[in-house]
């Protein structure tokens, strides 16, 4: 068995070996050729990795990677021929060259050393959101894979689909005038959340590699409490309903109106620990934007239950109606437009002023380009590699886009104070005592990076 101090020691390895042969460098398949991929993360949403591309015409799956092997059997019974493995270091290493690309769908806190190891090896990588535990992780991995000259996306579908674009053309045919603010909300956690105790431990189960699963983690007993499922809520692995959610709840505003990093952030929460990320909570951020009042835009978030309380033009009861579970407004000088979770459905607010405005024909035809595979992000993204261009949600994307949604997590352990960002040196101007978490909850940086 792989010690875990091996396992930093290796993964440290990886985040060094960025000085990359010629060959590896804009990397693509020949034309008419298909994209060979590896899974890793097959349980889960692993699955809807497999069956988003399974039968695509071309792309061939051809190595399984999973630490939980009673997890991801269903989705193994589908194609028994394909080589399975529980350390992806042993996948990349053994099956280098029939290898062109891989998609991750691990917990977040594993998302950086793949991703590293891969660019490493001159792979396209696909990462789900969020694209990394850290903001520093998230500059590391766009850095990294731009040096090794891949082909990435981060799994927000959102992306893909009509809804940002839409909206985009909407704001720039006039129609919302000035955005002022811009208001999120969802219903998640629906997974453990608040002041949590660590649990006690349990066997490991004979179908499970716990150290695999841990990998740069700090070591915690394994309980069944907190996989394969609820590691979302604790801080050592995953980011919280922010961090979780905001990367659908967030794209289609991000996306539409280029928002860039927050200046100014302030954040309020329900109680919480070192161990887990709170069950509720409220973050704003304030942007310098060309396409705000003023040239600002401030941006309201809402997890656990909280909701908006007024929002300009909306009337009080839809904003209490529990089925309005997940959703945005997006306040104009002019309009106030609402959609959903992923930008699509959406409307000028209320219905009715909609109807007069379509009346009025002020609506615009298409003019951005769409997706070549909507809905679909692993699609696009494997199309995006065979024919050698950066896919949606790429990384110069992502990483940023990311990055913007975890400084509202690490607002939270600042509470009810407004902290001032510096992006170009990413640290807090008025709050040091916050860039700490940055980078990361625990110190594998010693260790880790080479």
């Amino acid at each position: 068995m792989i010690s875990r101090r091996q396992f930093l020691k290796g993964a440290g390895a990886a985040g060094s070996l960025m000085v990359l042969p010629t060959w590896v460098i804009g990397k693509q398949a020949s034309p008419n050729s298909k994209l060979n991929v590896a899974l890793i993360g097959v349980g889960g949403i692993g699955g809807q990795a497999m069956d988003n591309i399974g039968k695509a015409p071309e792309v061939n799956i051809v190595a399984f990677c999973d630490v939980d092997d009673n997890r991801a059997s269903v989705h193994y019974k589908k194609m028994p021929s394909v080589p399975r493995f529980r350390d992806f270091r042993v996948l990349l290493d053994k099956m280098d060259k029939q290898i062109d690309g891989v998609i991750i769908s691990t917990p977040d806190h594993m998302h950086y050393p793949i991703a590293t190891w891969a660019f490493a090896k001159g792979k396209h990588v696909f990462c789900q959101k969020p694209l990394a535990r850290t903001i520093w992780e998230c500059r590391q991995m766009q850095k990294l894979a731009n040096k090794a000259g891949v082909i990435t996306q981060m799994g927000n579908q959102g992306h893909t689909m009509e809804g940002w674009r839409q909206i985009r053309e909407w704001y720039d045919a006039g129609i919302l005038g000035q955005i002022e603010d811009i208001y999120s909300w969802t219903d998640r956690p629906l997974w453990p959340q608040g002041d949590l105790p660590v649990p006690p431990a349990e066997p490991v189960p004979s179908y499970y590699d716990h150290n695999l699963w841990l990998g740069v983690a700090p070591f915690q007993e394994y309980n069944k409490v907190y996989t394969p499922w609820n590691w979302r809520g604790l801080r050592n692995y995953g980011t919280g309903a922010e961090g979780d959610m905001a990367c659908h709840l967030l794209d289609p505003s991000n996306a539409a109106f280029d928002l860039g990093y927050p200046v100014k952030i302030v954040g309020n929460s329900s109680k919480f620990n070192d161990y887990s990320w709170p069950k509720e909570a409220s973050t704003t951020m304030t942007f310098e934007n060309r396409r705000g009042v003023g040239g600002k835009i401030r941006l309201h978030w809402f997890d656990g239950g909280r909701r908006p309380k007024n929002i300009k033009r909306v009337d009080e009861a839809f904003l209490k109606d529990p089925r309005n579970s997940n959703g945005t407004f997006i306040v104009g000088t002019k309009e106030t437009l609402y959609t959903d979770c992923y930008g699509m459905n959406s409307i000028i607010y209320p219905r009715k002023r909609m109807v007069e405005l379509k009346k009025a024909g002020v609506f615009p035809q298409p003019t951005l380009e769409r997706s070549c595979a909507p809905g679909n992000a692993h699609l696009e993204w494997a199309r995006c590699c065979l024919a050698g261009k950066q896919a949606g949600s790429n990384f110069n994307y992502s990483a940023p886009f990311t990055e913007m949604a975890l400084l509202g997590m690490v607002a939270l352990t600042q509470p009810d104070r407004e902290i001032t960002y510096l992006p170009a040196e990413m640290r807090f101007a008025d709050c040091p005592e916050a860039d700490k978490y940055l980078c990361s909850l625990y110190d594998y940086k010693k260790e880790f990076i080479a």
